[in-house]
């Protein structure tokens, strides 16, 4: 069950290096963190519903700013941007992303701090910079998206897991495992169930064989009843509460279209991809560091693997969650990032492994490691100052918001006609109302009263006609940007 007895690592380098990882953190995540607007939709829609939430006090069912509920996710990411916005004043873009960026120093100190104590300080060292500076990590880390918050939720149950079956206070630790769980479900609804669970069971299989009776890690029910009631007690009631206050729709579109349509790719709107999807996605993810891909395969042909549990524990870790991810139709490379704590602590082993067994190459290995980390840290200069301002600037939304409010001030609704641009809608602030049949479009426009209304420039020569109304051009768009826009749209001036 020990791993290899890792080299020591001078007393001087010792105290540098962690003040040298905790400057490269901030740096790699904080740095312009809120600099940027937001880009994506999920970015805009995070932010509309933590806004909303603090505007309306409203924080049971996550809500955008033309009154529709939004029933993609569960709330915790909300409640948790909320949180930071309140701190601020406001939902800003760096309120939005602050749980994000936060989450991955959490789970780069939190892989730190388990590789440690399991694998020794060197292995610990080559994991948390594995993962800090794994680029599809440090990107997503970047942006308010839930996939590293679930990473940090997922890590923390599966460590958990490991303390409290090899027998450490396990009682407690079995309970900090499911309350982990519980809050990635809270995240993401039960697919993280479906990473977490399968990948302790399969831990404590591969035990049996690869661990001496008296070592091996165990799970009583008791313990496994705990965790069932921990994780239903910290999620159930949201979930109940969702269910009931919607009627049944959240479970509908939440349930069936998100977890089942997309696992078995019945949804006409998301693409299939094959079962190998994830092979050569999660290499360009994971560079440069998929790089030492190769050590893996020695870790296993020298019998390495029988020696470290710890790596065992990132192998399982790894292989399981790809395997639950693939089995899935619709696939994302973000759906990857709570496979990247195992891969961070298997690759960090077998490193440390390998050099045990080749002291000999010790300087070289130094050199080629801190090669790699330089060409992860290198990246990160060109995102910030040319790639992320390049894409930013392609999805502007708000000098053209600036000039729909010029022309109707809240509290005057704006219309959104078949137009889907939460970024808009973020910076446009409530009132809104989205539309999408004409008929609907014209019962809105015969109210009394001005109205402005957004739609894409291509229904613009049949809006007059199928409304009745005559609509003039006030914003453009195109003219507010100095780029060309992603998805052209217009805003129309009607009065009665």
């Amino acid at each position: 069950m020990s791993a290899a007895v890792p080299l020591p690592v001078p007393r001087a380098n010792a105290r540098l290096i962690p003040v040298l990882v905790l400057l490269a953190l901030f740096a790699l995540y904080f740095f312009q963190l809120g600099a940027r607007d937001l880009v994506s939709s999920h970015e805009a829609r995070a932010a509309q519903n933590a806004q909303r939430m603090l505007g309306t006090g409203e924080w049971g069912l996550p809500t955008l700013f033309d009154g529709q509920p939004d029933l993609q996710k569960p709330p915790l990411y909300y409640w948790l941007s909320a949180a930071c916005g309140a701190l601020m004043g406001k939902v800003t873009p760096f309120a939005a992303r602050l749980p994000a960026a936060l989450s991955a120093v959490c789970c780069v100190l939190l892989v730190f701090a388990f590789a440690r104590r399991e694998a020794g300080p060197r292995a610990a060292l080559v994991a948390a910079v594995v993962l800090a500076t794994a680029n599809h990590f440090v990107a997503i880390g970047r942006t308010a998206r839930v996939d590293v918050p679930l990473a940090l939720a997922v890590c923390a149950s599966l460590f958990a897991f490991y303390r409290g079956a090899l027998g450490a206070s396990g009682a407690r630790w079995f309970a900090l495992s499911a309350l982990a769980a519980g809050c990635a479900v809270l995240l993401k609804g039960p697919v993280a169930l479906a990473l977490v669970g399968p990948v302790a069971v399969a831990w404590l299989a591969l035990e049996r064989v690869a661990s001496p009776p008296d070592a091996r890690p165990r799970l009583s029910f008791a313990h496994a009843l705990l965790g069932v009631a921990v994780v239903a007690a910290v999620a159930g009631p949201w979930f109940a509460w969702a269910h009931f206050e919607t009627d049944g729709e959240f479970t509908r579109v939440f349930f069936w279209y998100h977890n089942v349509s997309r696992f078995a790719g019945d949804a006409d709107a998301l693409a299939v991809h094959p079962w190998w999807y994830y092979g050569p996605r999660g290499a360009l993810a994971l560079m440069p560091w998929a790089l030492l891909a190769p050590l893996m395969v020695w870790a296993f042909r020298s019998g390495f693997w029988r020696e470290s549990a710890a790596f065992r524990f990132g192998c399982v870790w790894c292989a399981v969650m790809v395997l639950v991810l693939s089995a899935a139709q619709f696939k994302r490379a973000d759906y990857l990032l709570p496979v990247f704590p195992g891969a961070a602590l298997a690759l960090g082993c077998a490193v440390c492994g390998w050099l045990h067994a080749r002291p000999q190459y010790e300087w070289r290995a130094k050199l080629a490691f801190a090669v790699l980390t330089a060409c992860a840290l290198a990246v990160w200069p060109v995102m910030w100052f040319a790639v992320e301002p390049k894409e930013a600037a392609r999805h502007e939304k708000r000098p053209f918001a600036g000039a729909i409010r010029a022309h109707a001030p809240a509290p005057r609704s704006v219309i959104l006609f078949r137009t889907e641009s939460h970024l808009l809608a973020y910076h446009l602030g409530p009132p809104l109302t989205t539309l999408v049949e004409w008929g609907d479009l014209r019962a809105a426009l015969s109210e009394p009263g001005p109205h402005a209304v957004v739609m894409p420039p291509e229904y613009v020569a049949d809006a007059e006609r199928y409304t009745g109304r005559k609509l003039v051009p006030v914003a453009d768009l195109a003219s507010t940007l100095s780029v060309r826009p992603h998805r052209p749209l217009v805003c129309l001036s009607s009065t009665n």
